[in-house]
């Protein structure tokens, strides 16, 4: 402030973009502070629209929960979606109609090898060079550092690590069988 001789430590908001700040001693920001109407110039349905957005820390928000018609419906394409590693809907037959596909039980390995982008009989030694190339395919370094690569790598990190387990598990019943 012109005139002041203390140090001005405390900071001000310049606008409502908060980006920018004016400097003053605690004497001067508080009377600052006490003439600023962050508000200012808004109507009542922009100052709602934004007391609404910032409770929820300015994030986009969605509905809890689904308008789900028909469940078991909805949670057959969820499945194959998860087995084999796509948001697209199953090609063939719904379920209970005579020509569906018998699918085998999803399992967490079987999901494992979807996400891979592998099929049963399969090696250790096959899923070890799968998990070479995808973890080189979405690293971030290779993806300027894109979100949907990180995401990407961590599933096939998540899937690897739960392929090597079962993996260590077959080898350990095979050995005590022996």
């Amino acid at each position: 402030m012109p005139g002041c001789s203390h140090f001005g430590d405390h900071k001000a908001p310049k606008d409502r973009s908060l980006s920018d700040y004016y400097w003053f001693c605690l004497d001067h920001v508080r009377e600052y502070n006490k003439a600023w109407d962050f508000f200012e110039g808004m109507s009542p349905t922009e100052i709602e629209n934004h007391l609404h957005s910032s409770f929820y820390g300015d994030r986009p928000t969605w509905h809890y929960g689904l308008e789900i018609k028909n469940p078991e419906e909805f949670l057959y394409h969820k499945a194959w979606q998860a087995y084999n590693y796509t948001d697209k809907n199953p090609e063939f037959e719904k379920p209970g109609s005579k020509n569906t596909q018998k699918a085998s039980p999803l399992t967490p390995e079987r999901e494992a090898l979807g996400i891979m982008g592998l099929e049963e009989p399969v090696t250790f030694e096959q899923i070890k060079s799968r998990y070479k190339v995808l973890a080189k395919k979405y690293h971030p370094d290779m993806n300027k550092g894109s979100s949907e690569s990180e995401e990407l790598l961590k599933r096939v990190n998540m899937a690897y690590t739960i392929l090597k387990l079962a993996y260590q598990k077959y080898q350990k019943t095979m050995e005590q069988s022996a």
